[in-house]
């Protein structure tokens, strides 16, 4: 019964990032073909992929964009290739502020069932003791322990049918 309990916490948890770092792809492609950033496919992709590496990821993933930004420029919106770039920038850092803020704490949260806070204060925690795996199974890894307290110290399962 545990054992199923904590499979069932690690795959709802990876289904949550696959799910995330789709949202991210989309949220790109959708405002980088609002703005014209060339290549906008390619980058969403990129971003979406960027997503399932832990605060390094999303940043790395922009690096690109602002790049091809700068040497491109929009196709949509006239204004300097220069401006255009920092325009890319403030795109991905929104999109990384409407991911940490909403769109994370709720699809994860609801995955394995842990509360947005606590959820960051973990990935703080685990992020600063133990660096990116840390912070990649920071959330899991409370789930877990959640879940073992739980059964080992609030659920009735040592009842003997002898009685």
């Amino acid at each position: 019964m545990l054992i199923k309990r904590i499979t069932r916490l690690w795959i709802n948890y990876l289904k949550s990032q696959l799910i995330l770092m789709v949202v991210i792809a989309a949220l790109t492609y959708v405002f980088g073909r609002i703005i014209g950033l060339p290549n906008i496919f390619i980058l969403s992709v990129i971003a979406g992929v960027g997503e399932g590496i832990p605060r390094f990821g999303p940043v790395l993933a922009s690096i690109p964009a602002a790049v091809i930004a700068f040497i491109n420029g929009s196709t949509v919106l006239d204004i300097e290739n220069c401006l255009f770039a920092l325009l890319v920038i403030g795109m991905y850092w929104l999109i990384q502020q409407l991911e940490n803020w909403l769109i994370q704490p709720k699809i994860v949260g609801d995955a394995v069932e842990i509360h947005p806070l606590i959820a960051l204060v973990g990935m703080t925690f685990f992020g600063a003791v133990f660096g990116i795996p840390g912070l990649l199974l920071a959330i899991p890894i409370m789930a877990t322990v959640r879940e073992v307290i739980h059964y080992y110290f609030y659920e009735d399962h040592h009842s003997s049918t002898n009685e």
